[in-house]
């Protein structure tokens, strides 16, 4: 009978991780789209600058011809474009890559306490589970609750869950 408690504990004490890692990946799924874009959007505003530039340094480098005026403005706007979209994507870049940290250390987590539980399972020693579980956790996570609502990940990835849960769904045709 102790037994079984202790296996009902320690289902209970790993459903609390994957609960944790799948609403970290929706999260992270959520804000996939938005990264691309964002991403996208920076390489082709850089690609843009780079080519004015080019198209600048080749204005001031032409001896036979006096530079066209709208090369130099132009080289300064695409860049202002840039830093301005760069400073604008900023905050859900970091975010992203947050929470991406977060759930590719729960995956690594979750790894090891499996491979752990697998080694324990068959033999007594699966009493000292939950205590490893603990010794884990606290070295991953460095004494922090993860799971804490002031936690900003957490509160950031209910925010965001929320947001998302709110919109109004288009029907498929």
């Amino acid at each position: 009978m102790k037994l079984a408690g202790l296996l009902l504990l320690i289902g209970i004490l790993l459903a609390g991780c994957a609960t944790s890692l799948k609403h970290e990946g929706r999260c992270l799924a959520s804000l996939t789209p938005d990264y691309l874009k964002a991403q996208k959007e920076l390489e082709q505003l850089e690609a843009s600058w780079r080519a004015s530039m080019l198209r600048r340094d080749a204005a001031l480098n032409r001896l036979s011809a006096d530079p066209r005026q709208e090369d130099l403005p132009d080289a300064t706007a695409a860049y202002r474009r840039l830093i301005e979209a760069k400073a604008s994507h900023r905050p859900m870049l970091d975010w992203y890559d947050k929470v991406y940290k977060r759930v590719r250390t729960r995956m690594d987590e979750e790894e090891i306490l499996t491979e752990v539980g697998a080694v324990l399972i068959t033999n007594p020693g699966v009493i000292f589970y939950p205590v490893i579980r603990w010794n884990i956790h606290t070295v991953f996570w460095d004494g922090a609750d993860p799971d804490a609502e002031t936690d900003p990940v957490t509160k950031f990835c209910s925010d965001r869950l929320a947001q998302v849960a709110a919109l109004p769904t288009t029907p498929s045709n």
